[in-house]
């Protein structure tokens, strides 16, 4: 039996096939597109361009995923830190930032007049990101932001 492989595990080895072969240029969404439906017609192509956004840092539809490593206590730290697949396994609290050592920390997006271009996330030429949580116990409040750490 075969494993299954989620779809942005496949997204991003795509990305990383097809940069090898163009010198590292950014891929479009809709190319990422084209090449999953190529690469895997068994799997539905629906949800490429959320799993393509989730792997982004400074997408704000990250955010929907706040949970990934399980969802944080009151203290902000998570209750599976066995998820979280870092250096020695320590305790991921928020706000979390970006970093390459995170397999879900991959694309910078890049915004332009005619297209929706992703790049590999480099901390040193695009900054570092983070997910910051407001105060979950003041519901009415409770927005949570993406921003560029400077």
């Amino acid at each position: 039996m075969i494993k299954h492989i989620a779809n942005w595990k496949l997204i991003k080895q795509i990305a990383i096939e097809w940069m090898l072969k163009n010198n590292n240029k950014a891929i479009s969404l809709e190319e990422l597109e084209k090449l999953f439906i190529a690469k895997h017609p068994e799997r539905n192509p629906v949800n490429v361009s959320l799993d393509t956004r989730m792997l982004t840092v400074n997408s704000n539809s990250r955010l929907s995923y706040l949970y990934i490593f399980g969802r944080p206590s009151s203290g902000k730290k998570i209750r599976n830190p066995h998820l979280a697949n870092l250096e020695n396994r320590k305790t991921v609290e928020y706000p979390r930032k970006s970093s390459e050592k995170n397999e879900k920390d991959f694309f910078f997006h890049i915004e332009t007049e005619d297209s929706s271009l992703f790049e590999r996330y480099n901390s040193k030429k695009h900054g570092e990101w983070e997910i910051e949580l407001t105060d979950e116990t003041n519901k009415l409040n409770n927005i949570n932001k993406l921003k560029k750490i400077e």
